[in-house]
């Protein structure tokens, strides 16, 4: 299996924040995999991806409009104080937590979803950088943050939070990944390999 095969299918993995160290990252090592992040592919140069790094007491302020948000977007009825706290404590135990923006080309060139996309790719670029600096993360993307544009204080109104993404160092257990399997997944048309659907 080949290096980037090993990391496709091992290297990358959601890494939650219970299992994250009291360590921060150097300022070059986010520089590094936020450029990493920069280099994805996007439809007519739009290259959508915004990214705002809340560390120190910028947790708490976006702990704190995380929050307020979830306070005035879901129903009274509906809100749990558990939920509260383990958010806020998700965030704060982070080294790092990246708000994931979309920036809407203003000329609207390429339909939405491909920003979207290009936006998640680079969240990938991200994602598989991590593992060659010991950091572990995951992307959340709760409902009451991602569904308008303008929604938050760090999001102009052609922007859309898609989520946040929690970043740190970590122990976490190396815990088996499974997949389905691809012949499920996958047809062929005209030639396919041995013993594949056809």
């Amino acid at each position: 299996m080949s290096q980037i095969d090993q990391l496709l299918r091992g290297g990358r993995r959601s890494i939650f924040p219970q299992f994250f160290l009291d360590k921060e990252i150097p300022a070059e090592v986010l520089h590094q995999i936020l450029e990493n992040a920069n280099w994805a592919p996007s439809h007519r140069h739009t290259e959508p991806w915004r990214f705002i790094v809340f560390q120190g007491e910028g947790k708490n302020t976006l702990a704190d409009q995380v929050i307020e948000r979830y306070r005035t977007t879901v129903p009274q009825e509906k809100q749990d104080e558990k939920k509260v706290a383990k958010t806020r404590k998700k965030l704060t135990q982070s080294a790092a937590v990246i708000g994931i923006v979309m920036h809407r080309d203003p000329q609207e060139r390429v339909p939405e979803w491909e920003e979207i996309a290009a936006t998640s790719m680079a969240v990938q670029n991200l994602w598989l950088s991590l593992e060659q600096h010991g950091l572990g993360g995951y992307w959340s993307s709760p409902g009451f943050l991602t569904k308008e544009y303008g929604l938050l204080p760090w999001t102009a109104e052609n922007e859309r939070c898609l989520g946040l993404f929690y970043l740190g160092y970590h122990e976490a257990p190396d815990l088996p990944r499974k997949r389905g399997e691809l012949d499920e997944k996958v047809e062929y048309i005209g030639v396919a390999p041995s013993g594949r659907n056809k």
